[in-house]
């Protein structure tokens, strides 16, 4: 994921196009009430866009990339509809989505519009409806970047105000990234229902 700092996502597509699906999105699925319509906020590669669209649900995805596009294009399904935008141009619909994916994908959306755009993927769920994803913490070796967005445990627990946690954990760890690039991780792994 070095090349993705200087806005290069080729490498990443390529490497984890292939992968299963998150497991964070898995376990969040257990906890959807209606398989209906879901929206993958930052599909990248389409891997967890695959999987719902493979449980039944007709699905949204959004991407700032163009090489999203393109990997659509080879699934041959009516449940997939896909929109190359950033997060914060996206006209997320109220009171629409069965569950809101966003793995590893809202660190890389701006602080100044980051508020915005949670709360509008908030209100873009059902009553019930599931929103599964990460946030980077303050530690995370990317901090620096102020074209990102970084949380402490405070401000995440704010961002999920009137919604029922079901998983929150925090995460320190030396480990890689998607291309083998040493990082250290600092994360909020989070699912959670709209009231």
């Amino acid at each position: 994921m070095a090349s993705i700092k200087k806005n290069d996502w080729s490498e990443y597509f390529q490497i984890t196009k292939n992968n299963p699906p998150s497991k964070l999105l898995v376990k969040a699925l257990k906890y959807v009430v209606n398989k209906g319509k879901a929206i993958d906020v930052g599909a990248g590669a389409l891997k967890d866009t695959r999987f719902l669209v493979e449980n039944g649900f007709d699905v949204i995805a959004v991407d700032k990339s163009d090489l999203m596009a393109k990997e659509a294009k080879e699934i041959k399904s009516e449940n997939l509809h896909y929109f190359v935008s950033s997060f914060a141009d996206f006209e997320f619909p109220k009171n629409e989505y069965d569950i809101a994916s966003a793995m590893y994908a809202l660190p890389f959306n701006s602080p100044e519009s980051f508020d915005l755009v949670f709360t509008k993927i908030k209100s873009s769920l059902v009553k019930g409806g599931i929103f599964c994803g990460q946030f980077f913490g303050v530690h995370d070796a990317w901090s620096d970047d102020k074209m990102m967005t970084f949380h402490n445990k405070e401000q995440v627990e704010k961002l999920l105000s009137g919604m029922e946690v079901i998983l929150f954990d925090e995460e320190e760890k030396d480990d890689k990234t998607a291309n083998g690039t040493p990082k250290h991780w600092h994360l909020f792994y989070v699912i959670a229902k709209k009231f």
